[in-house]
């Protein structure tokens, strides 16, 4: 295919740009949830499924971290208070704008450009890190 040897120690992302590859994944699964959520969140009276998302669910939460609530990581995501990104979802074609909006590369606004790229080396297809020898 590319003719690259495994020990070429080329990092996956060099390998990617060379193939033409584009890794899509975050933003499908970003893109996905959102919708999911707009589409329940306009879903008419109370049902299961918005309380959970909401987190209005009765009782107490177990001992420890608290999980990750659906809530905090669509806050993340958008970066809209809770009121306002259910205020959005009501209009169906404004909330698809949205979600386009923020999935798409151009409107990330730089969310995930803090996370630190580790350097990934290939071999066989699998990705490992320098320290794996």
């Amino acid at each position: 295919m590319l003719h690259v040897s495994w020990t070429a120690n080329k990092i996956n992302k060099w390998v990617f740009n060379k193939a033409g590859v584009k890794r899509e994944l975050l933003d499908t699964v970003k893109t996905r949830k959102l919708a999911y959520y707009g589409h329940t969140m306009r879903k008419q009276g109370s049902c299961l499924e918005k309380e959970i998302m909401q987190g209005k669910m009765p009782g107490a939460r177990r001992r420890g971290r608290p999980h990750t609530a659906w809530m905090d990581n669509i806050k993340t995501r958008t970066g809209l208070p809770m009121e306002e990104s259910i205020r959005m979802t009501e209009d169906r074609d404004k909330w698809r704008k949205y979600v386009h909006g923020v999935s798409s590369p151009a409107g990330d606004r730089g969310r995930l450009k803090n996370r630190t790229e580790h350097p990934v080396r290939c071999r066989f297809g699998l990705g490992y890190t320098e320290n794996d020898h």
